[in-house]
Protein backbone atom coordinates (compact mmCIF):
# COMPACT_ATOMS: atom_id res chain seq x y z
CA UNK A 1 0.00 0.00 0.00
CA UNK A 2 1.31 3.45 -0.90
CA UNK A 3 2.57 5.43 2.06
CA UNK A 4 0.05 8.20 1.38
CA UNK A 5 -2.80 5.66 1.56
CA UNK A 6 -1.68 3.79 4.66
CA UNK A 7 -4.34 5.54 6.71
CA UNK A 8 -6.96 3.42 4.89
CA UNK A 9 -5.40 0.34 6.42
CA UNK A 10 -5.99 1.78 9.89
CA UNK A 11 -9.57 2.74 9.06
CA UNK A 12 -10.33 -0.72 7.70
CA UNK A 13 -8.73 -2.35 10.73
CA UNK A 14 -10.76 -0.31 13.22
CA UNK A 15 -13.99 -0.81 11.26
CA UNK A 16 -13.25 -4.52 11.33
CA UNK A 17 -12.95 -4.42 15.12
CA UNK A 18 -16.36 -2.73 15.27
CA UNK A 19 -17.85 -5.28 12.87
CA UNK A 20 -16.67 -8.28 14.89
CA UNK A 21 -17.80 -6.73 18.17
CA UNK A 22 -14.41 -6.06 19.73
CA UNK A 23 -15.18 -2.33 19.72
CA UNK A 24 -18.57 -0.96 20.74
CA UNK A 25 -19.94 2.46 21.62
CA UNK A 26 -17.93 3.64 24.61
CA UNK A 27 -14.95 1.39 23.84
CA UNK A 28 -11.49 2.91 24.00
CA UNK A 29 -9.39 2.55 20.86
CA UNK A 30 -5.80 1.29 20.84
CA UNK A 31 -3.27 4.11 21.07
CA UNK A 32 -1.74 5.64 17.94
CA UNK A 33 1.51 3.91 18.77
CA UNK A 34 -0.16 0.52 19.23
CA UNK A 35 -2.09 0.84 15.98
CA UNK A 36 1.03 1.84 14.07
CA UNK A 37 2.97 -1.11 15.46
CA UNK A 38 0.15 -3.60 14.86
CA UNK A 39 -0.38 -2.51 11.25
CA UNK A 40 3.26 -1.69 10.46
CA UNK A 41 2.37 1.81 9.30
CA UNK A 42 3.62 5.27 10.21
CA UNK A 43 2.31 7.28 13.15
CA UNK A 44 1.28 10.07 10.76
CA UNK A 45 -0.90 7.65 8.81
CA UNK A 46 -2.48 6.41 12.04
CA UNK A 47 -3.14 9.98 13.14
CA UNK A 48 -4.75 10.79 9.78
CA UNK A 49 -7.04 7.75 10.06
CA UNK A 50 -8.17 8.82 13.52
CA UNK A 51 -8.78 12.37 12.32
CA UNK A 52 -10.99 11.10 9.48
CA UNK A 53 -12.98 8.86 11.81
CA UNK A 54 -13.43 11.75 14.25
CA UNK A 55 -14.70 14.02 11.48
CA UNK A 56 -17.15 11.28 10.50
CA UNK A 57 -18.45 11.21 14.07
CA UNK A 58 -17.44 7.60 14.64
CA UNK A 59 -14.91 8.40 17.36
CA UNK A 60 -14.21 11.21 19.80
CA UNK A 61 -10.96 12.25 21.43
CA UNK A 62 -10.97 12.82 25.18
CA UNK A 63 -8.07 15.00 26.16
CA UNK A 64 -5.56 13.09 28.23
CA UNK A 65 -7.55 9.86 27.98
CA UNK A 66 -7.55 8.69 24.37
CA UNK A 67 -9.99 7.99 21.55
CA UNK A 68 -13.38 6.35 22.07
CA UNK A 69 -16.13 4.96 19.85
CA UNK A 70 -19.13 7.30 19.86
CA UNK A 71 -21.11 6.40 16.73
CA UNK A 72 -22.32 10.00 16.35
CA UNK A 73 -23.32 9.72 12.70
CA UNK A 74 -25.56 12.77 13.03
CA UNK A 75 -22.41 14.84 12.72
CA UNK A 76 -21.55 13.18 9.41
CA UNK A 77 -25.01 13.72 7.91
CA UNK A 78 -25.07 17.38 9.01
CA UNK A 79 -21.65 17.88 7.47
CA UNK A 80 -22.78 16.38 4.16
CA UNK A 81 -25.87 18.60 3.99
CA UNK A 82 -23.83 21.69 4.88
CA UNK A 83 -21.37 20.89 2.09
CA UNK A 84 -24.23 20.33 -0.35
CA UNK A 85 -25.53 23.79 0.53
CA UNK A 86 -22.09 25.34 0.06
CA UNK A 87 -21.69 23.60 -3.32
CA UNK A 88 -25.24 24.63 -4.28
CA UNK A 89 -26.27 21.03 -4.82
CA UNK A 90 -29.34 21.82 -2.73
CA UNK A 91 -30.99 25.13 -1.90
CA UNK A 92 -32.17 26.53 1.40
CA UNK A 93 -35.71 26.29 0.06
CA UNK A 94 -35.28 22.57 -0.58
CA UNK A 95 -34.06 22.10 2.99
CA UNK A 96 -37.08 24.08 4.24
CA UNK A 97 -39.45 21.76 2.34
CA UNK A 98 -37.63 18.65 3.51
CA UNK A 99 -37.68 19.85 7.13
CA UNK A 100 -41.45 20.42 6.99
CA UNK A 101 -42.14 17.03 5.40
CA UNK A 102 -39.75 15.35 7.83
CA UNK A 103 -41.63 16.76 10.83
CA UNK A 104 -44.87 15.40 9.42
CA UNK A 105 -43.25 12.00 8.98
CA UNK A 106 -41.94 12.15 12.56
CA UNK A 107 -45.49 12.82 13.74
CA UNK A 108 -46.72 9.79 11.81
CA UNK A 109 -44.02 7.69 13.44
CA UNK A 110 -44.98 8.92 16.92
CA UNK A 111 -48.66 8.19 16.28
CA UNK A 112 -47.82 4.75 14.93
CA UNK A 113 -45.68 4.05 17.99
CA UNK A 114 -48.66 4.89 20.18
CA UNK A 115 -46.61 6.03 23.17
CA UNK A 116 -47.10 9.80 23.25
CA UNK A 117 -48.45 9.54 26.81
CA UNK A 118 -44.97 8.48 27.87
CA UNK A 119 -43.51 11.73 26.52
CA UNK A 120 -46.46 14.13 26.79
CA UNK A 121 -45.85 15.64 30.24
CA UNK A 122 -42.14 16.17 29.59
CA UNK A 123 -42.77 17.92 26.28
CA UNK A 124 -45.61 19.98 27.76
CA UNK A 125 -43.26 21.11 30.53
CA UNK A 126 -40.86 22.45 27.89
CA UNK A 127 -43.63 24.69 26.56
CA UNK A 128 -44.81 25.91 29.97
CA UNK A 129 -42.45 28.87 30.21
CA UNK A 130 -43.66 32.48 30.05
CA UNK A 131 -42.41 34.11 26.85
CA UNK A 132 -42.43 37.52 28.52
CA UNK A 133 -40.06 36.27 31.20
CA UNK A 134 -37.73 34.30 28.92
CA UNK A 135 -34.55 35.64 27.40
CA UNK A 136 -33.93 35.20 23.68
CA UNK A 137 -31.47 32.40 24.48
CA UNK A 138 -34.12 30.63 26.58
CA UNK A 139 -36.70 30.98 23.80
CA UNK A 140 -34.27 29.49 21.27
CA UNK A 141 -33.46 26.62 23.63
CA UNK A 142 -37.17 25.95 24.23
CA UNK A 143 -37.77 25.66 20.50
CA UNK A 144 -34.77 23.36 20.08
CA UNK A 145 -35.79 21.09 22.94
CA UNK A 146 -39.41 20.84 21.75
CA UNK A 147 -38.45 19.56 18.29
CA UNK A 148 -35.69 17.41 19.76
CA UNK A 149 -38.14 15.67 22.10
CA UNK A 150 -40.61 15.05 19.27
CA UNK A 151 -37.86 13.19 17.44
CA UNK A 152 -36.97 11.22 20.56
CA UNK A 153 -40.61 10.19 20.94
CA UNK A 154 -40.36 8.14 17.74
CA UNK A 155 -38.01 5.81 19.66
CA UNK A 156 -36.57 4.91 16.27
CA UNK A 157 -32.82 5.36 15.97
CA UNK A 158 -32.96 5.93 12.20
CA UNK A 159 -35.41 8.76 12.62
CA UNK A 160 -33.43 10.18 15.53
CA UNK A 161 -30.13 10.15 13.64
CA UNK A 162 -31.42 11.63 10.38
CA UNK A 163 -33.84 14.10 11.95
CA UNK A 164 -31.33 15.47 14.43
CA UNK A 165 -28.90 16.06 11.59
CA UNK A 166 -31.42 18.12 9.63
CA UNK A 167 -32.61 19.94 12.76
CA UNK A 168 -28.99 20.91 13.45
CA UNK A 169 -28.82 22.57 10.02
CA UNK A 170 -32.25 24.19 10.29
CA UNK A 171 -31.70 25.41 13.85
CA UNK A 172 -29.42 28.24 12.74
CA UNK A 173 -32.21 29.58 10.54
CA UNK A 174 -34.78 29.25 13.31
CA UNK A 175 -32.51 31.28 15.56
CA UNK A 176 -32.36 33.97 12.88
CA UNK A 177 -36.17 34.07 12.85
CA UNK A 178 -36.53 34.25 16.63
CA UNK A 179 -33.98 37.08 16.81
CA UNK A 180 -36.19 39.31 14.65
CA UNK A 181 -39.65 37.96 15.58
CA UNK A 182 -41.95 40.07 17.71
CA UNK A 183 -43.78 38.71 20.74
CA UNK A 184 -46.95 38.09 18.74
CA UNK A 185 -45.15 35.82 16.28
CA UNK A 186 -43.40 33.96 19.10
CA UNK A 187 -46.75 33.43 20.81
CA UNK A 188 -48.22 32.01 17.59
CA UNK A 189 -45.31 29.60 17.25
CA UNK A 190 -45.87 28.46 20.82
CA UNK A 191 -49.57 27.92 20.10
CA UNK A 192 -48.68 25.82 17.05
CA UNK A 193 -46.31 23.75 19.20
CA UNK A 194 -49.07 23.16 21.72
CA UNK A 195 -51.56 22.32 18.97
CA UNK A 196 -49.14 19.79 17.52
CA UNK A 197 -48.61 18.16 20.90
CA UNK A 198 -52.36 17.95 21.51
CA UNK A 199 -52.88 16.48 18.03
CA UNK A 200 -50.33 13.78 18.80
CA UNK A 201 -52.10 13.01 22.06
CA UNK A 202 -55.37 12.64 20.14
CA UNK A 203 -53.62 10.50 17.57
CA UNK A 204 -54.94 12.74 14.80
CA UNK A 205 -52.68 12.86 11.72
CA UNK A 206 -54.91 15.52 10.10
CA UNK A 207 -54.53 17.88 13.07
CA UNK A 208 -50.80 17.19 13.19
CA UNK A 209 -50.47 18.11 9.53
CA UNK A 210 -52.41 21.33 10.07
CA UNK A 211 -50.25 22.32 13.05
CA UNK A 212 -47.00 21.55 11.21
CA UNK A 213 -48.08 23.51 8.12
CA UNK A 214 -49.21 26.48 10.22
CA UNK A 215 -45.88 26.48 12.03
CA UNK A 216 -43.70 26.26 8.93
CA UNK A 217 -45.84 28.65 6.87
CA UNK A 218 -45.09 31.29 9.48
CA UNK A 219 -41.41 30.42 9.85
CA UNK A 220 -40.72 30.10 6.13
CA UNK A 221 -42.44 33.41 5.39
CA UNK A 222 -40.19 35.15 7.91
CA UNK A 223 -37.12 33.33 6.59
CA UNK A 224 -37.85 34.49 3.05
CA UNK A 225 -38.15 38.06 4.32
CA UNK A 226 -34.90 38.14 6.25
CA UNK A 227 -32.91 36.14 3.68
CA UNK A 228 -33.03 39.21 1.45
CA UNK A 229 -31.17 41.15 4.12
CA UNK A 230 -28.96 38.54 5.76
CA UNK A 231 -26.94 35.55 4.59
CA UNK A 232 -28.65 32.48 6.06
Amino acid sequence: MEEGREYQKAIEYLCGLVKNGELKIGSKLPTERKLAETLSIGRNSTREALRILENMGLIACRQGSGNYITGNMTKTISGVVEMMLLLRQVTKEEVFIFRRDMEKAVCRAVIAKGNIEKWYDEILEILSGDLNAQSLEEQIETDRRFHYMLIQATENQMWICISEAIVTIYQNWIESVLKVADLDMKQKLKEFHLALLLALKKGSWKLCEQAVDSHYDLVDEKLSQISDKFSL
